[in-house]
């Protein structure tokens, strides 16, 4: 043994130095297990991509009227096509088709299956297996989910005199044969539907209540018209007609802006990003700034990573809890102001967490304001605002690679379902903060600001940007946003390589949120 090996032996600090670090990785291996896992079972989630492909195509189904409109044909030929029925009615069996195996699959992991399905048939019920609560509550919402398709499916089979389909989409919400844990509480509307369009027809009780309760946008409608005929209503059918034709000219500019802006958007952002690039070469400019020097070591960022994220785990299961304590209340009787609340509670609970682990870290290390750096005057405002027309083309061409490469994958922003829910602007408000500007500040901060500096260290800068983008992806832990937002974070890293001011990727990202989340906004009007 040499004299230097004989020294760190004896000496403790050294020692204790090789304890924590191993006691670091062990934690860092636990963070990439649960990054596994959370990737593992959002593939059984239904993708957001299709929910909002699902709001367009209601959109679409709204503004059907105008193709009858002189006014307004041109328009709605060109945004609807011809036949928007068959291809609203092909996308909704694509999507219950796919929701259908997402549950099989779910049904095999809990060996919950009907009893119609068991070997041997019994006079009496069989009694299901013990289900872990969290799986069985996903294949309650994921049912409840494939009930409301099936519903809607059946009025589209019904409007083009495919009753005998429309029946048979209807009778799958009603099997008997369901076991009683996916029970549905849409069962009196489908036999309400069943009914109204059934040989011969027939007007259940309470028929209007249901369709309100479990229809909406032009389902309802046509729901609502079948009832009307059959009750002879002609006040409430023509106050409905024009009511609808009020809302399908709606829909048809809702479908414009949707459809119109992010095209352009995308032409834009590709011309910028073809001009930029021959204007780089032209120059012989690089494409990627330079390298940071970067005071603190490789191992403080390990140990910054690590803390936040199983932190933000563990804060993530906590602070809801508590708020739900504090309040009195169940997890399903928060109303969507109390779900934004506790949202912004959670996110910047976590946010809080990172912030202390960085300045811990940092506040040691003379020289890191010249690495994180923020400075109100120079060209932040220029690279941020071509940097988001720049990722549009890019993200979307991910975003399509992703759905070649990965077409059952799932998961999806947990703010989706939440946004679509809320009513008020209260609630909508406290989303736009959290969206807008608490992410994109402190997500920049973590991945832009700190995060890529350190591996800029060790990694050619190509190589660092795209394994930081790449972290930056999987800290959303979902499938389906995996390839695009690693599209989003190269973009943004390229950015910050440049501009070295962290408004820019800021601006950037802050742009890119509020537009997803107006885009919510105006699809979700078709509700």
């Amino acid at each position: 043994m040499s004299h230097s090996e004989t020294t760190a032996s004896a000496d403790p600090s050294s020692a204790w130095f090789s304890v924590r670090r191993g006691i670091l990785n062990l934690l860092s291996l636990l963070a990439i297990v649960i990054v596994g896992l959370s990737l593992s079972s959002s593939w059984f989630q239904p993708p957001p991509q299709t929910q909002l492909d699902l709001l367009q195509t209601d959109l679409a189904l709204q503004a059907s009227r105008t193709l009858d409109d002189p006014r307004y044909q041109d328009l709605a030929r060109a945004l609807l096509g011809q036949d928007v029925f068959k291809v609203a009615q092909n996308r909704y069996q694509q999507t219950a088709d796919n929701y259908t195996e997402r549950l099989k699959r779910l049904k095999r992991l809990a060996r919950l299956t009907p009893a119609g399905e068991s070997e041997v048939a019994s006079p009496e019920p069989a009694q299901s297996p013990e289900v872990d609560p969290a799986l069985l509550a996903s294949m309650q919402d994921l049912q409840t989910e494939l009930d409301a398709l099936w519903l809607r499916l059946g009025l589209l089979y019904a409007y083009q005199e495919d009753l005998e389909a429309a029946q048979q989409q209807w009778q799958q919400i009603i099997d008997l044969e369901r076991p009683v844990e996916l029970e549905s509480s849409q069962k009196g509307a489908a036999r309400v539907l069943q009914g109204l369009w059934g040989t011969p027809r027939r007007i259940l009780p309470e028929a209007e209540v249901q369709i309100r309760n479990h229809l909406d946008g032009w389902f309802e409608a046509v729901a609502l018209q079948q009832l009307y005929r059959l009750q002879q209503r002609s006040d409430s059918l023509n106050a409905l007609n024009q009511q609808q034709e009020k809302l399908a000219l709606a829909a048809l500019f809702r479908l414009a802006v949707v459809g119109g802006i992010p095209v352009l958007g995308a032409l834009l952002g590709l011309m910028l990003l073809l001009g930029w690039l021959g204007w780089s070469l032209w120059r012989k400019r690089p494409l990627l700034g330079p390298a940071w020097e970067v005071p603190w070591p490789g191992i403080g960022a390990q140990a910054v990573l690590t803390g936040w994220f199983l932190g933000f785990i563990a804060l993530n299961a906590l602070v809801p809890r508590l708020y739900i304590i504090i309040l009195g209340l169940g997890a399903r009787q928060l109303s969507p102001w109390q779900q934004a609340v506790a949202l912004f509670l959670t996110y910047n609970s976590g946010a809080v967490l990172g912030a202390g682990l960085l300045y811990r870290l940092l506040h040691t290390y003379p020289g890191w304001q010249r690495v994180l750096q923020v400075r109100l005057w120079g060209p932040w405002l220029l690279w941020g605002l071509c940097g988001y027309w720049v990722a549009l083309p890019l993200v979307v061409l991910a975003a399509a690679l992703s759905q070649l490469l990965l077409p059952q994958a799932g998961g999806g922003n947990p703010i989706l379902p939440l946004l679509l829910d809320s009513h008020g602007w209260g609630a909508r408000l406290v989303f736009l903060a959290v969206v807008s500007v608490c992410a994109p500040v402190f997500e920049e901060v973590l991945f832009r600001g700190f995060w890529l500096p350190t591996l800029s260290r060790y990694l050619p800068m190509g190589a660092a940007i795209g394994l930081s983008a790449f972290t930056f992806a999987l800290a959303h832990l979902n499938l389906s946003d995996l390839l695009p937002l690693t599209m989003l974070g190269v973009v943004l890293g390229v950015v910050y390589s440049h501009s070295r001011n962290l408004l820019a990727p800021i601006l950037l990202h802050s742009l890119w949120n509020t537009g997803s989340l107006v885009t919510l906004l105006v699809l979700g009007g078709a509700r």
